[in-house]
């Protein structure tokens, strides 16, 4: 069993890479010295992750919780940087167990480590949300805080990491949001970074574009990320009812992922079952619900956090590590959830996106579908289908500063019996922003969110109220 001790290939282009990295990131801020790091959101280098690798956060992030293409490869690899992590590595863990055990097993526990600090940290979120109605008049929000983050995360030898995240809110009071376990490469007798497998409560990331978790700049999402049947009203027949189907899928879950990387490094897949279960912990109808990826990089760093012969990163006197690359993504996701009277509401969704990132530009857009079957249940019959249109483009001013621009338009086609009529939640979006760091963990952001149409139920007013939010961040 000793071919699971595989020697790290530490050349030259590997140890330019990451000294290159380090080098741009400290010169993001005259504070580099100080090691602290945002991450306002799971998957990154969280301030524990910081305080380990003694790194700051640009060396991970264009500006967090938005990764650069260094900590996408970062998290593809178990929170470990690719090949090398020596070169960044200052806290030494503590041992559990000596390398030669690796030699008597299986007659001896394989070992492991732990970190040498307690891998926690917070993050506090505070919102201003300032909204004007359709019949005039304007409200100020404050939400102080709007939501705190317990997060933890660290590796426990090699091939496995752990990662945990708590969240409180008034609204909701204290959910788990993430808490999984990743086993890297471990099926030993296949290539290097080949298989992985990651159990526990996790978010999916069906998508990675615009995800609030990786690739998200300012504060809003997508509305597709958070659509639920239950959203749309059923009415007539003197009564009115909602669907029961709360699943949205941008939820954590509950699952079980296979996921890798082939063509060199450029090509990363997964393969997953997920409970499903809408809102809710256990399982609600003994059905697990079935989901793929699949995303290939052209061009720049290759998603195992290396450059082909001859590459190098791209350097433009902002302090960043850039990228020139496009980046094509798709996912598959067919699950069921039940509704009433036994009935099971079974749906599915597809969609594709592509991105290209050009010196200090992200541009990218993309589309998606979804379809309900039975959302309504027995009593009225009929699906439910919906799609969106959606786009962003994120420039980097400076090392500290982002522009953001997100256009976002969504329909849906509901049908249900004669007697009954369905609301629909037809909207178009544009949504500008901005993001300053006003350190390199505190993030400040200013983002707009402007209805251009809107088909809200007929108690509403006429149009959505426009918004505009203002939100602090601070990670320690």
């Amino acid at each position: 069993m000793s071919g699971r001790s595989r020697p790290r290939r530490h050349t030259r282009a590997h140890s330019r890479l990451l000294i290159a990295a380090s080098i741009l990131a400290c010169s993001a801020t005259t504070a580099a010295t100080t090691p602290h790091a945002l991450r306002p959101a799971p998957e990154a280098p969280i301030p524990a992750f910081s305080r380990k690798y003694r790194t700051t956060c640009s060396t991970c992030h264009t500006a967090a919780p938005k990764l650069n293409v260094l900590g996408e490869a970062f998290r593809l690899n178990g929170y470990r940087f690719p090949e090398n992590d020596a070169l960044l590595r200052r806290d030494e863990p503590v041992p559990l167990g000596e390398d030669p055990w690796k030699d008597l097993w299986p007659r001896a526990i394989w070992p492991g480590e732990l970190p040498a600090a307690v891998p926690l940290a917070l993050r506090i979120q505070n919102d201003v949300q300032v909204s004007r109605g359709a019949a005039g008049g304007r409200s100020w929000s404050y939400r102080f805080p709007h939501e705190i983050y317990l997060l933890a995360g660290t590796t426990l030898g090699e091939g496995v990491a752990a990662f945990l995240e708590l969240e409180w809110s008034r609204e909701r009071g204290t959910q788990l949001v993430q808490a999984k376990l990743e086993f890297q490469d471990f099926l030993p007798i296949l290539p290097p970074r080949a298989l992985n497998l990651w159990v526990g409560l996790q978010n999916l990331y069906l998508f990675t574009f615009a995800d609030r978790q990786i690739d998200r700049a300012a504060r809003e999402n997508f509305l597709w990320q958070q659509f639920r049947a239950s959203d749309l009203e059923l009415g007539g027949a003197g009564r009115g009812a909602r669907s029961a189907n709360e699943f949205q899928l941008r939820q954590s879950q509950p699952a079980l992922e296979l996921n890798g990387l082939a063509a060199a490094g450029r090509l990363f897949y997964a393969v997953g079952l997920a409970q499903g279960a809408g809102a809710q912990t256990a399982d609600n109808n003994n059905h697990k619900d079935i989901y793929y990826k699949l995303r290939y990089k052209l061009g720049g760093l290759r998603l195992d956090g290396t450059y082909p012969p001859g590459g190098r990163p791209v350097t433009g006197g902002r302090g960043q590590l850039m990228d020139r690359s496009i980046i094509l993504e798709h996912f598959g996701y067919a699950g069921a959830e039940p509704v009433a009277r036994g009935s099971q509401d079974r749906h599915r969704a597809f969609g594709v996106n592509a991105r290209t990132l050009y010196g200090p530009l992200d541009l990218g857009f993309g589309w998606m579908a979804a379809r309900n079957e039975n959302p309504w249940g027995p009593d009225s019959p009929g699906a439910l289908s919906w799609s969106s249109l959606f786009g962003k483009a994120e420039v980097l001013f400076l090392p500290w500063l982002i522009g953001s621009l997100k256009l976002d338009y969504f329909t849906t086609d509901a049908s249900a019996e004669s007697d009954f009529t369905v609301t629909d939640a037809d909207q178009t979006r544009v949504l500008p922003g901005l993001v300053l760091l006003v350190r390199q963990n505190v993030r400040a952001v200013v983002e707009g969110d402007l209805y251009a149409s809107d088909a809200p139920p007929p108690q509403r007013d006429s149009r959505r109220p426009h918004s505009l939010w203002i939100r602090l961040d601070v990670a320690f």
